[in-house]
């Protein structure tokens, strides 16, 4: 007994105690911040890997079995958002020809955010031809329900 109390109270124990005890906890962090950064890439990975299909309407769609898109084979189109143009603009109804040239209709309430850089405007500032990008949820008769909308400046008069 008197051999390890002699062991335990050196200094050179008490000096390879702390060593192992700062690089263990060391290692400790280390992991816990591997393993963050492996939820968050994840993360980035998944919502990238959707981004085209989530807002543009894009080429990617989720298949469901035997390459058919889940809800008895109907393809779900821009379910959470739309970019295109503007075709035409009637009461609180936008048509919106996206890059496949499909007309979308989206329906504008009092609580849709509408956005030309950072000023709020209103559907009425709206013209033929602006591009937007809309944000909202599909309704059941097939009208996107904005909650969001962005106007972007329309560059197709801009010389190189």
């Amino acid at each position: 007994m008197d051999k390890l109390k002699k062991i335990t109270e050196s200094k050179y124990f008490k000096v390879i105690f702390y060593i192992v005890a700062v690089v263990t906890f060391t290692a400790i962090v280390f992991a816990a911040g591997i393993g963050v950064g492996m939820h968050k890439a994840r993360y980035s990975y998944q919502w990238g890997e959707n981004y085209e299909r989530n807002f543009a309407g894009g080429e990617r769609r989720a298949e469901g079995p035997m390459g058919f898109f889940p809800g008895g084979g109907r393809e779900m189109r821009n379910a959470n958002g739309l970019a295109g143009t503007v075709v035409s603009i009637t009461d609180n109804l936008i048509v919106i020809k996206d890059k496949d040239n499909k007309e979308n209709t989206v329906a504008v309430n009092g609580k849709t955010i509408i956005k030309a850089g950072r000023s709020d405007i209103k559907i009425s500032d709206l013209k033929i031809d602006d591009h937007l990008v809309v944000m909202g949820k599909p309704g059941d008769n097939g009208v996107i329900n904005a909650d969001l909308i962005r106007v972007f400046e329309n560059n197709s008069n801009t010389k190189n």
